[in-house]
């Protein structure tokens, strides 16, 4: 890979008391370049001479918080290391990592120095994709990503490396860097739209995820709007610890119903923390469903269930188009501080990012609307230059009271309301009602001055409010898989960074009610074995067994009829050890408790993918059929309508 013109270098770095290596992968030949610095050999002029190269640009994975500091400190002091023996240099190399490990967040005063130079360009794949708050390990990453080995360093970082171990080290060290470049080829999307903001836009942003890159964006347009400066800007802010929640309500939210005013008026009762993002919550049923009005949005409380129309209905999907960057817009929502100004910034951006979308700049698009939609969530965050919780607060409060006063609408009309999540609702209507439902929708966009989109769907299978697939319009004569949404628990594929789980239930569930194949039978003639993997990180607190093997805390793994349980194991610090005794009789600590990772199977371990057929991997094909049909029947005795076997035969009518 090239940006710029600059070759991607790849790398890693390990480091121990005695010993400190760097793997660098060159991305353009897969040429591998390991530097060591320990008693058997001293590589640290080679490894100063390979960073100082002008034409390559480095690549890792949490390197700008730690593998970059440490170069950039190696780099700094080389002239004073090059006369030390390779002991001291590692001595003081370690020194310095426990300082980056066992700092605070934001507590870089020890090592800031190098943590700021810049002795070479270098980018994080980490912090691209993702925030602070929601960072994850590297293995993990390599578990969401079926990576081919997902590898744990079996011994101890604090420890002397004896030297016939070096080279396991090594090994360990070219493994993380392999699968970061795996990574880095993954991600080459979101490489090409930070390189065209940074041409397009002049904004360093390599390194950084999509609302860092929208807070960032709107930063420049509004000092380039005001001719503030970016100092001046960090400094602004609108807080406010309580609020009166009936300060915040648009004068126009009005309900006829009952029990939608006793609502309206307990939350115009309600003062609430700013700071919680739980400071305030409403459950109430409506038509025999249960609904959560909370800060953070509403919600129906689901059971599972599957609806499907009759010849005389249609299910609809209306949800508000861009509903908080709407709200901000047509209601003049933006954060106080920042005045008519950020408005129009704003408003430009909005309308800038549609243009782009219709005539398909999709990279453009995307920018624009990492910028729209960074807004709200920074709303809340007291370091932001975007802070006024008052504000998010009437975004987030009246978005929900306007989806309320729809479905109450909805309701009136005789629909049969299916759930209900943020900023969309799902209904079943009478046909003959189609046109007064578009006359509910409109009357609702009239006195809200915003847009709502529908759809119909053919069919949905919901387990809860966020797990459910969806049977898009056009399905039945297309046959096209993308008009099956396919949501949480019942998402087919695995996404970067968000855990591992079998797909082969999903696929088995959602196969079944297109098209009735038992999903035992589904189940057993997969051969793929990746769709029966899942993965587990436990925390540090707890040792992990296979029987009687400790393993690594971090594991790929599949149910199978012929091997261990795997297990967690904490121990019970206060008892270690030590007996007692009660009431005159001698008693033996326990000094751990064990749980099952998986509760009803052994596993088999797969950290390293191999070649072997299924049907040699003795796969408990039970534990999954089990699964699957648990959901079907947990679906199926819910469901609204008896028309499944004409459903079906629709389905496969052209198959």
């Amino acid at each position: 890979m090239l940006i710029r013109n600059l070759k991607v270098i790849v790398y890693d770095i390990e480091v121990f008391p005695n010993c400190f290596t760097c793997t660098c992968k060159d991305t353009t030949t897969d040429k591998i370049d390991v530097f060591e610095i320990s008693k058997r050999k001293n590589q640290l002029i080679e490894l100063v001479d390979f960073f100082s190269s002008k034409d390559v640009i480095f690549c890792g994975y949490n390197n700008i918080h730690y593998d970059d500091v440490i170069v950039n400190y190696i780099i700094d002091y080389v002239f004073v290391m090059k006369k030390k023996t390779s002991e001291i240099i590692c001595r003081s190399i370690f020194k310095l990592s426990k300082c980056i490990i066992e700092s605070q967040d934001g507590d870089i005063g020890e090592y800031k120095r190098w943590k700021y130079s810049n002795y070479f360009k270098s980018f994080d794949l980490l912090t691209m994709q993702f925030s602070s708050k929601n960072r994850i390990g590297l293995k993990e990453m390599q578990l969401s990503m079926h990576y081919k080995n997902v590898q744990e360093y079996s011994g101890s970082f604090e420890n002397e490396v004896p030297e016939e171990e070096i080279e396991n080290v090594i090994a360990y060290n070219i493994n993380d860097v392999d699968s970061t470049t795996t990574l880095l080829s993954l991600l080459k999307q979101d490489v090409e739209l930070r390189l065209f903001v940074e041409d397009k836009y002049k904004i360093e942003c390599l390194s950084l995820d999509g609302v860092k890159i929208g807070e960032r964006l709107l930063a420049k347009f509004y000092c380039d709007k005001t001719g503030i400066s970016i100092k001046e800007l960090k400094e602004m802010s609108s807080p406010m610890d309580f609020i009166e929640l009936k300060d915040v309500i648009f004068p126009f939210i009005k309900f006829k119903s009952k029990i939608l005013k006793d609502v309206l008026e307990d939350m115009k009762t309600k003062t609430v923390d700013s700071h919680e993002r739980k400071s305030y919550e409403k459950k109430f049923v409506l038509s025999n469903l249960g609904y959560s009005l909370a800060v953070g949005g509403l919600h129906t409380i689901n059971k599972p269930e599957i609806v499907r129309p009759n010849e005389t209905e249609y299910i609809g999907h209306s949800d508000v188009l861009s509903m908080y960057p709407s709200l901000l817009i047509k209601h003049n929502l933006t954060p106080r501080h920042l005045g008519k100004e950020f408005l129009q910034v704003y408003t430009d951006v909005y309308n800038n990012r549609v243009e782009a979308k219709h005539s398909q700049r999709k990279l453009e698009s995307e920018t624009l609307k990492k910028a729209l939609n960074s807004v709200t969530g920074k709303m809340q965050e007291e370091s932001s230059w975007l802070y006024d919780p008052f504000n998010v607060f009437k975004i987030r409060i009246n978005g929900q009271l306007i989806l309320l006063m729809l479905i109450e609408r909805l309701l009136e009309l005789g629909c049969k309301i299916v759930q209900a999540n943020t900023d969309g609702v799902m209904y079943v209507a009478k046909k003959t009602n189609r046109g007064k439902v578009q006359d509910a929708i409109s009357e609702i966009e009239a006195i809200t001055q915003l847009s709502f989109e529908s759809n119909d769907y053919e069919a949905f299978y919901q387990y809860a409010v966020n797990d459910y697939f969806g049977i898009i319009d056009g399905y039945s004569q297309s046959k096209d898989p993308k008009l099956i949404e396919k949501i949480g628990m019942f998402a087919t594929e695995t996404k970067l960074g968000k855990g591992l789980t079998p797909t082969i239930v999903p696929k088995a569930v959602i196969n079944y009610f297109l098209t009735k194949e038992p999903v035992d039978k589904y189940i057993r003639s997969c051969k793929d074995i990746k769709k029966f993997v899942m993965g587990q990180r436990v925390n540090k607190k707890f040792d992990v067994f296979h029987g009687s093997e400790k393993v690594q805390r971090i594991n790929r793994f599949y149910a199978s009829t012929n091997d261990y349980y795997l297990f967690k194991r904490k121990y019970t610090e206060k008892y270690r050890g030590l007996d007692f005794k009660y009431q005159g009789k001698l008693y033996d600590a326990h000094k751990y408790s064990d749980q099952n990772i998986v509760a009803d199977s052994g596993v088999t371990i797969l950290n390293k993918y191999d070649d072997k057929p299924i049907e040699h991997r003795h796969v408990n094909y039970l534990y999954y059929i089990r699964k699957a049909q648990k959901i079907v029947d947990e679906l199926r005795c819910k469901q609204l309508s008896l028309f499944e076997d004409s459903f079906i035969n629709n389905l496969n009518h052209d198959t």
